[in-house]
């Protein structure tokens, strides 16, 4: 369990054993109202996304695999899955409002999306210790983790993260915290990306077979996605043609990251030294640039209505300075 999730929870049975004044206590007719769906095939999401809370690694869509259809009949024998205890509660979670109600109160939006970034963050982690693996063992580590495949993993899970950003935010607020946290998350996946910018086969102890037109860009994971990305088809997904994660950030409302200015500039010096002197910039280093700047305008400059209640009030004062003359 997520060391900032598994503080947050009780156990199961703590949550189902709370009696109904407990629940009662602090809610309203509109929050019950998002509580209960009206339909249990409504429903069935948003258990399997808190129930997914308690699992280690797997996704709300991963998850869910494990659970049959839920019978229409509502008798206790329908209820109860043998040997499992949380297809069990998936059960009565969709059949019973009570029990979703109990669920909901504890294992709120808040919480699922933080396991749901926990999970993918932990991803992009091991894509990176594969590629390592990959690149000191060779074919012996099992998993031909090479330079194009950690990108496409990477990208599919920035995709992932924003998505799980965009679809949560329009079902239900979420706090300040958790999407200043999908911020982090990309921002920390960038500048591993940077930290990056070197041939990773270039001192290996295996024999690597390649073509002779292998694209430098092949050994060096900075190059894939930063400085010189491959182009792909006008078919391909938008999330392998963007501009790897600075065209989701400058997406985002700065109030998301602008805590994250100073490591975002860092990333911009590394990028700018990074690049030939006799080449344009890389289309990255200019995006960043673009976004820092804009940034540092608005936040730094007098807006013109400041500068008007500014002038007004240095009217008024000038006013009253000449009428006690």
């Amino acid at each position: 369990m997520y060391g900032l999730i598994g503080a947050q929870l009780p156990s199961l049975p703590t949550v189902l054993n709370a009696t109904h004044d407990e629940l009662a206590s602090d809610s309203d007719d509109a929050v019950e109202a998002i509580l209960s769906p009206t339909f249990p095939d409504a429903r069935a999401d948003q258990v399997c996304d808190m129930l997914s809370v308690f699992d280690t690694g797997r996704l709300p869509d991963e998850f869910g695999q494990d659970f049959a259809p839920v019978p229409s009949d509502d008798t206790p024998q329908n209820f109860y899955v043998p040997h499992s205890l949380a297809a069990t509660i998936y059960r009565l979670a969709i059949r019973d409002d009570s029990v979703f109600r109990r669920l909901r109160r504890v294992v709120t939006h808040d919480v699922c999306a933080n396991a749901h970034l926990s999970k993918l963050r932990a991803r992009a982690r091991e894509a990176f210790a594969k590629l390592d693996s990959y690149v000191e063992d060779g074919p012996a580590a099992n998993n031909n983790q090479d330079i194009p495949r950690c990108a496409r993993i990477l990208r599919s899970i920035v995709d992932q993260i924003c998505q799980t950003r965009s679809i949560r935010t329009s079902t239900g607020p979420l706090s300040t915290t958790v999407v200043m946290r999908v911020a982090e998350i990309l921002v920390e996946i960038l500048q591993e990306v940077c930290n990056r910018n070197e041939d990773v086969y270039y001192r290996i102890g295996w024999e690597r077979e390649t073509g002779e037109d292998e694209p430098d860009r092949n050994r060096n994971l900075y190059a894939y996605l930063i400085d010189d990305p491959p182009r792909f088809s006008a078919s391909a997904p938008s999330w392998m043609q963007e501009t790897f994660i600075i065209d989701r950030l400058r997406q985002m409302p700065a109030n998301e990251w602008r805590h994250l200015i100073e490591r975002l500039t860092t990333i911009l010096d590394q990028i700018r030294e990074r690049s030939h002197p006799e080449n344009q910039a890389p289309v990255a280093y200019r995006k960043l640039d673009r976004m820092i700047q804009d940034y540092t305008t608005e936040a730094f400059e007098p807006s013109s209505s400041s500068v008007q209640r500014r002038l007004t009030l240095s009217d008024q004062r000038e006013s009253q300075r000449r009428r006690l003359e």
